[in-house]
């Protein structure tokens, strides 16, 4: 029979590792106070108010067009795009687009 010798085992990587102790302290950074919901509304800029119609500006042809379109587009949506007519959608949309800005010639692109 075979000699029974002792099987060396692997040798495990030692590594050296540091103690906690000896390890440097990490500084946590110190939190900044909370601001009271009055400090931070006063930080806080107002919205821009809605301009009155009358001092929009009109939209030009092309803008104006799109908008339109889009206008006729919603009003036969509102009727299920059953029945009705496109041209009637797109004199109901050019009135109310219009109505949106003051009176006058549209603007020059």
């Amino acid at each position: 029979m075979a000699a029974d010798t002792p099987k060396a085992s692997p040798k495990k990587s030692s590594r050296s590792t540091a103690s906690k102790a000896s390890a440097t302290p990490v500084e946590k950074p110190v939190a900044s106070p909370r601001k009271t919901a009055a400090a931070a509304k006063a930080e806080t800029p107002a919205p821009a108010a809605p301009q009155p119609r009358s001092s929009r500006k009109k939209p030009n042809a092309a803008d104006r067009e799109q908008m339109i379109a889009v206008r006729a587009y919603y009003l036969a949506e509102e009727r299920g795009f059953a029945g009705g007519d496109c041209v009637t959608d797109w004199l109901a949309a050019e009135e109310w687009v219009d109505g949106q800005f003051p009176k006058g010639k549209a603007a020059v692109s």
